[in-house]
């Protein structure tokens, strides 16, 4: 993968899955771990573990692996984000120079402050939709009583991602998606229709998005094409 670019997301385990692995037993009981310590919260409380994290990064940097970029997880507030940079040269790996450098959009915060987190300075942004979804309706995607009403396409998770996109396209900020979502070929089609960048994809779904997507880029320029004509059949030279 050296000449395409190649994304990290640093660490983002919850407790209660370390708490199976060896060591497992120091780690804190939570009630809903999934709110809970992980992700850049986690993070900038074990600085070493992160610093480890970025030193790695900037060595692959040194061996010429010029295509790499770093997703900081489940972030809140643009101060996150700043600290993690501000780590990350502590080590020696410069954000926008040696790397791609971007966030996770995962909560409800993040996405409604993204001009902040562009103003800091953003590569990428990737929704973590899974998360981003849970939170917006308040459901918890494990509980099976109420996974019928767990969906990435509710109205008001749509039009959040939307305007995320929105934002970051005037501003030159690249979007992406992770999560089940992007390997759902309703989703993908509005998230085309949005304008995200790219999308991340089960290996067993890659020919049916694939197809997708071109079926409703197609739909886009023809669209296009005929609203073009449309209003040029009545301008007055």
């Amino acid at each position: 993968f050296k000449n395409k670019p190649v994304y990290y997301r640093t660490f983002d385990a919850r407790t209660d899955e370390f708490i199976n692995l060896k060591g497992g037993d120091k780690e804190p009981k939570e009630d809903n771990p999934m709110l809970g310590w992980h992700g850049i919260r986690r993070d900038l409380d074990q600085t070493g573990v992160l610093k480890a994290q970025f030193k790695a990064i900037k060595e692959l940097y040194d061996e010429g692996f010029h295509n790499l970029g770093v997703m900081i997880p489940f972030t809140i507030n643009v101060g996150e984000y700043k600290k993690a940079k501000e780590l990350a040269k502590e080590v020696g790996l410069i954000p926008h120079k040696h790397c791609f450098f971007g966030v996770m959009i995962e909560t409800p915060a993040a996405a409604l402050i993204i001009d902040e987190y562009i103003n800091e300075k953003l590569d990428f942004i990737s929704f973590g939709t899974n998360d981003l979804t849970q939170l917006i309706l308040g459901i918890d995607r494990n509980n099976e009583r109420i996974q019928t009403q767990f969906s990435e396409k509710h109205l008001a998770v749509l039009k959040l991602i939307a305007y995320v996109i929105k934002k970051c396209k005037a501003k030159g900020v690249r979007t992406s998606v992770c999560g089940q979502s992007a390997s759902d070929p309703e989703m993908v089609k509005y998230l085309i229709k949005f304008g995200i960048d790219s999308l991340s994809v089960n290996i067993d779904a890659i020919d049916k998005i694939k197809e997708t997507v071109e079926l409703e880029e197609k739909k886009l320029i023809l669209d296009a094409i005929r609203s073009r004509n449309i209003d040029k059949k009545y301008e007055i030279d």
